[in-house]
């Protein structure tokens, strides 16, 4: 993986779920939901409206990609996407796959708080290192 020093808050060196040729999906150290994660365009622009074709046409594929990874891997029930771009002016998605019920994974119970309503990001936790390498490793196997 080049550095994209640009995204370095996201730490794709060491949170990277998967890559793929235009993005990449890292883990989100201060997560809502199990699963969490932020789908950065692996090239600095400050609009959606800027992105390139091929970049639009390769993210249906890496929704697809998180969303099955999501069903398959925590049962996942509905995923919500926010794209902020306010303190981080790059394009980026910000991904929680969503809960009805409670999930034992990795030590913790996940609760989806806000479920059935939008996630408030705002509420997020810090995930201990252990626990998102762990994660991080689920997802891609």
């Amino acid at each position: 993986m080049k550095r994209l020093e640009f995204m370095k808050k996201f730490e794709p060196e060491t949170r990277c779920i998967k890559e793929f040729k235009y993005w990449i999906i890292c883990a989100r150290k201060k997560a809502r939901t199990l699963g969490d994660a932020v789908i950065l365009l692996k090239r600095k622009t400050d609009s959606i409206s800027k992105i390139y074709k091929e970049e639009a046409e390769e993210y249906p594929k890496v929704i697809k990609w998180y969303e099955k990874t999501c069903y398959d891997k925590f049962g996942a029930d509905r995923f919500n996407y926010y794209m902020l771009m306010m303190k981080d002016n790059y394009v980026h998605f910000h991904a929680f796959p969503r809960y009805e019920k409670e999930i034992e994974k990795f030590d913790i119970t996940w609760k989806d708080e806000d479920y059935p309503l939008a996630v408030n990001i705002g509420r997020a936790k810090e995930i201990e290192n252990e626990t998102l390498e762990k994660m991080i490793k689920c997802m891609q196997d």
